[in-house]
């Protein structure tokens, strides 16, 4: 018996050129075959199965949801070949499976497995049930080399999981994305991470942190203690708050925030964003101590600060305590959506203190946090 054959892939993976491809090699060895799309698929013409590469060909039959396919159509037919067959509804689905049965011809469909929302289509989800078989045609995240196995929407600069399922005549909203880079590209609305809450809460009804830590300081290199003094990024950190901006491109933010102080602001501009300055982000203020050389102070207190200890305490400065009710007070004041914030280690690790864990990033990172639920996302780096 003729098999049912599901041929899947992410955007861009080719698959309308190996349609075509295949349909070509069937008709070099003298066979005939049919081409079958859905006519909702109008993006290149109600009747125009067209690959990227821009190889075309008319389809000789177009279905609707409730379209009944003339057996009569695929006497002498060797093989049936179906377009986008995602769009296709069960009820097609169920008559290409009647035709590898009842007339013994293979019929093979190409199409996406999953929408924008990481959820099955509904011919997907059929052919999933019913096909004898099913391959994977494989390509890249675009993001990054490894493999794409979701479809993230961009739009205007960001990443969203709401909107139509089906947008057609726009390719260029969609990207092939592999998990990691959906995950980070997408934050709220995270559809393989919000089901997981169990607490009936909408995804888009929590307040989602993006926590950058500025690009490394000449302070840094030269291990002065920088609290609240002028540090001036140096080349590394130059190129590190660029870095981090390219991987945040084509994240959605609500709004963008930043620490008042100047090495904050200037990695969230060399990110090619504009901050609003907040001064509860500003960095511990060390006190007597701030923008010493850090071997020359007292080793019991550089252990205190290293430990990040409850009782850490700077001669005439601040508290983990002072700190954390500053940044706290801050962020209790965020409606729900994702924030992108640039600020300081210390900042960060106040934060993740807030969260149960003891969490101090590199300069160049990030921290990705539901403030709302009180769990730790991801790390960007």
């Amino acid at each position: 018996m003729a098999k049912l054959y599901f041929r899947y892939g992410a955007m861009g993976s080719a698959k309308t050129m190996n349609l075509l491809a295949v349909a070509n090699n069937y008709e070099l060895q003298g066979k005939r075959v049919v081409l079958i799309k859905p006519e909702i698929d109008d993006r290149f013409g109600a009747e125009i199965i067209k690959s990227r590469t821009g190889l075309s060909r008319n389809a000789d039959i177009c279905v609707k949801s409730d379209t009944d396919l003339d057996y009569a159509a695929f006497e002498g037919i060797d093989c049936v070949l179906v377009d986008e067959c995602q769009f296709l509804s069960e009820y097609v689905i169920h008559q290409l499976r009647n035709i590898t049965v009842d007339l013994n011809i293979p019929v093979i469909c190409y199409g996406l497995r999953t929408n924008f929302k990481t959820r099955l289509f509904e011919g997907s989800r059929r052919l999933m049930e019913l096909a004898d078989a099913i391959e994977e045609v494989k390509t890249t995240c675009y993001f990054c080399n490894r493999k794409a196995v979701y479809n993230i929407k961009l739009k205007t600069g960001g990443s969203y999981t709401d909107g139509a399922e089906i947008e057609l005549g726009a390719e260029e909203l969609y990207r092939p994305t592999c998990c990691r880079c959906f995950e980070e590209r997408i934050g709220v609305g995270n559809p393989l991470r919000n089901a997981g809450h169990g607490n009936g809460q909408h995804p888009d009804d929590r307040v989602e942190l993006w926590l950058v830590r500025h690009g490394e300081t000449n302070e840094n290199a030269a291990r002065i203690l920088s609290g609240q003094i002028n540090a001036t990024l140096s080349p590394l950190g130059i190129n590190q708050a660029r870095d981090i901006g390219e991987k945040l491109r084509h994240v959605h933010f609500d709004a963008i925030y930043s620490s008042t102080l100047q090495r904050a602001i200037r990695s969230a501009e060399l990110a090619g964003f504009q901050p609003q300055p907040v001064d509860a982000l500003r960095e511990f203020h060390f006190g007597d101590y701030d923008g010493q050389l850090i071997p020359s102070l007292p080793q019991d207190w550089i252990k205190k600060l290293y430990d990040f200890s409850d009782d850490f305490q700077s001669p005439n400065g601040e508290s983990v305590e002072d700190v954390k009710r500053r940044v706290t007070a801050f962020l209790d004041t965020l409606q729900p959506g994702r924030y992108l914030i640039f600020c300081h280690g210390g900042v960060i690790r106040t934060i993740g203190r807030n969260l149960g864990v003891d969490r101090f990033l590199q300069n160049g990172t990030a921290l990705i946090v539901d403030w709302t639920n009180k769990d730790i996302l991801g790390n960007l780096e």
